[in-house]
């Protein structure tokens, strides 16, 4: 994740869903501010979900983009009372090692090696189209 990359964590996550033109094209982008910045894979996700949840209406999606903004520096963030916070991020860094080392696909989530993951096939791809 090019946040941990750039060692900051950010407090806005806004989520941008465009739909495809055979579905009359157009989209949404929502934000939301949490309370706590974070660069945390499973966080980000869980607040797009949410956002997505609130605002789809059910239309061919053709591009999702994900951003973060009020950014901090991850090391000026307050240490939580909640050391599993501490664990979780630290996880995010060692995975970002682990897959600029040994390639994209080095380490995915068990859903990626069922028959609905794509995460495999999408990592042999540039920019989404096969090369």
């Amino acid at each position: 994740m090019r946040a941990r990359k750039a060692r900051v964590a950010g407090k806005t996550v806004s989520l941008h869903i465009g739909y495809s033109r055979t579905e009359g094209g157009g989209g949404f982008q929502r934000s939301r501010t949490i309370d706590t910045p974070t660069n945390i894979t499973m966080d980000i996700y869980q607040t797009c979900l949410q956002l997505f949840q609130e605002n789809y209406d059910g239309r061919i999606v053709r591009s999702v983009s994900i951003s973060l903004s009020k950014l901090v520096p991850d090391n000026m963030l307050q240490m939580s009372l909640f050391h599993n916070l501490v664990k979780k991020r630290a996880l995010g860094y060692v995975m970002d090692e682990i897959r600029a080392k040994y390639g994209a696909t080095a380490i995915l989530r068990a859903k990626s090696y069922t028959l609905g993951g794509t995460a495999i096939q999408r990592s042999q791809r540039i920019g989404g189209h096969k090369p």
